[in-house]
């Protein structure tokens, strides 16, 4: 193989992407360690591949709590950017 071919092999360019999502019919949840469990759903397409967990600490859980809290008001009422000052 010289520079600027590609490998011998499937081309991953039509494979879909991965995504992580927040997995919808399972609420968030301690662990038994007193942790925060947040259920997420490893995704490739369409298809749930895997189910997991994010675990938190209070701590962690606050901070994260905080950003979402600055993100949403960053966001304004409606969910929308706030809008940008009009030039004159």
């Amino acid at each position: 193989m010289t520079k600027g071919h590609p490998p011998d092999g499937p081309s991953t360019a039509f494979l879909p992407a991965w995504r992580v999502e927040r997995a919808e019919d399972s609420p968030l949840h301690h662990t038994q360690a007193g942790r925060f469990a947040v259920p997420l759903s490893l995704m490739r397409g369409t298809q749930r591949v895997e189910d997991l967990a994010l675990i938190l600490t209070a701590d962690q859980m606050e901070a994260l709590y905080e950003e979402i809290g600055t993100i949403l008001h960053l966001r304004g009422p409606a969910g929308l950017p706030p809008a940008a000052e009009a030039v004159s």
